[in-house]
């Protein structure tokens, strides 16, 4: 180990520094600082003293004992001899207060807090002698992602007190993203429902965040954000609305548009399009929508004639959109090619289908490629063709046809690095399970999700509790949350003792469910091991 110590030294600065560069900067500065005089120097370089994100290297250690130790060397041995190349400081529970007390970090400007529990986050902001407030003049970029939703009105009331406390204590800045920790995991029915008296900082240029519904997102235009430019939300209900834009100022400056909402709207055409026509001056725009009981089907003609052309300066469009719910008889129903022809001509790549239900109603989605967005639902029982590896959130759903087996093979191809599928489906699958099939049938491949964390079964029948815990079905080497029906999971368990489900359910961190049960059968414990919590879904 000596000999290896002096023949790295023996090399010149220069080769050093790019050895260390190809390293993460913060396992750089946990191995070396307070080593060697020579590495420590090298060390402490400000390419590697800029940046420090400690919820990295704390959530990779699932020993306490471990995380404390590290933080503990990083408060007292590294922090203090580098503050004031910081610049950038990401921050979990655990490391806040120590972390932000031990220095003055006079170039401290972008902070992220991670994984916050709500009344934390409010303590953080809303008590005056919190240790952040000695930073509201020099931060000018605060991202905040919170870890708990919940609908009751103390946390809803709680997060906005937050947000407005943000807009009104840092007084410089200029970039701010507020949102969950894990929006895989939670809807946004909670994030923020703005008053119309709420303060806002017209320094912002950059605001990313989630709002309840459309007024909320028309608060946001109406002239206090006076120098915004790029507007990233997510709404979570489109409805109609009386709100009118009084100020159109900020909606005609603005550069970058993205909107997405995950529940079926039909004010796309009374409320999305008409707001979309005031942004002239758009660079970029990004849509993800679902809309429903439209008379026909949003196309490229309508995208390129009543969106894109409306926008001089439009250089990036990039869009997601599913229509459904559209009535007409299936040989008037456009082709793909029909659908997406006018785009092409346009210069834009894209996929498009288009399914019929067995009630004549239609659905069509149609999407901009290569597809960047972490979330895709699909409402019929087959799916495009294609690898989909920025897909972190998958929602399938049909009300008429059965999800088999093969269909999930396919979706598990399609996307490699799936996080959180969704399944909304009643209908019992028709195709026999693999241990229904008998020795002489040949028996379809186990469906892999090597990194689906989360599988929500609350809107699905029993077939697919079964499709999904049973390891000789689905293998699920990652998964740690399960939401579901409680009694749908007793009956795919069988109270709790089969054995074919023990292996993955062994595995669960987190159940939710509509209703618990008051007590629990004594077996239940040691059949959910590592089981931390199950609580009701609100």
């Amino acid at each position: 180990m000596h000999q290896s110590t002096n023949d790295i030294l023996a090399l010149c600065d220069e080769i050093l520094l790019a050895i260390l560069n190809r390293l993460n900067s913060i396992d750089v500065l946990y191995s070396i600082i307070g080593v060697n005089e020579r590495l420590d120097r090298l060390a402490r370089d400000i390419s590697f003293t800029r940046s420090i994100d400690l919820v990295t290297i704390l959530s990779n250690e699932d020993n306490p004992s471990k995380t404390s130790s590290i933080l503990n060397r990083f408060c007292f041995d590294i922090l203090p001899r580098i503050q004031h190349n910081i610049e950038c400081l990401t921050l979990d529970p655990l490391s806040i207060d120590r972390v932000l007390r031990i220095g003055n970090y006079p170039k401290l400007d972008q902070l992220t807090l991670v994984n916050l529990p709500p009344l934390l986050m409010s303590r953080i902001f809303d008590d005056e002698s919190s240790i952040i407030h000695r930073f509201k003049n020099n931060i000018t970029h605060l991202s905040v992602t919170m870890n708990e939703v919940s609908t009751c009105d103390f946390i809803q009331n709680l997060v906005v007190n937050v947000v407005n406390t943000i807009f009104i204590i840092f007084t410089n800045l200029t970039c701010l993203h507020f949102g969950l920790q894990d929006a895989c995991l939670y809807s946004p029915t909670l994030l923020i429902d703005f008053l119309p008296t709420t303060r806002f900082s017209s320094n912002v240029v950059h605001l990313n965040i989630s709002v309840c519904d459309l007024d909320d997102c028309l608060y946001l235009l109406d002239g206090r954000l006076s120098q915004l430019q790029t507007f990233i939300v997510e709404v979570y209900m489109i409805s109609k609305t009386s709100m009118l834009l009084n100020n159109m100022e900020t909606v005609s400056k603005l550069k970058c548009f993205s909107l997405s909402s995950f529940l079926f709207t039909t004010e796309y055409d009374s409320q999305i399009v008409p707001l979309l026509h005031q942004m002239s001056q758009l660079e970029n725009l990004t849509l993800s929508l679902l809309v429903c009981d439209r008379a026909s089907f949003i196309d490229g003609t309508h995208l390129i004639n009543d969106i894109a052309s409306k926008m001089s300066y439009l250089n990036a469009f990039i869009f997601n959109i599913t229509t459904t719910g559209t009535t007409m008889d299936e040989e008037l129903y456009p082709t793909s090619d029909e659908v997406s022809r006018v785009l092409i001509q346009a210069g834009y790549n894209v996929e498009c289908y288009i399914d019929c239900s067995q009630l004549g109603l239609g659905s069509c989605h149609i999407y901009s490629l290569p597809f960047t967005m972490e979330r895709m639902d699909t409402f019929v029982d087959n799916f495009p063709d294609g690898v989909f590896l920025t897909v972190r959130h998958l929602f399938v759903h049909d009300l008429f046809r059965p999800f088999e087996h093969d269909f999930f093979i396919q979706i598990s191809q399609s996307c490699p690095l799936l996080h959180k599928l969704t399944i909304s489906n009643s209908n019992a699958q028709q195709k026999k399970f693999m241990h229904q099939q008998n020795e002489h049938e040949q028996t379809s491949s186990i469906v892999q999700f090597s990194h689906l964390m989360i599988l929500d079964l609350s809107m699905a029948s029993l077939d697919y509790a079964e499709q999904f815990l049973f390891d000789f079905n689905t293998h699920l080497p990652c998964l740690n949350t399960l939401l579901i029906n409680y009694y749908i999971l007793v009956n795919a368990t069988q109270y709790f003792t089969n054995n074919p489900a023990r292996a993955t359910c062994s595995k669960l961190q987190r159940i939710i469910c509509e209703e618990k049960p008051k007590m629990y059968p004594e077996n239940f414990c040691a059949y959910f091991p590592l089981l931390k919590k199950i609580k009701a879904s609100s």
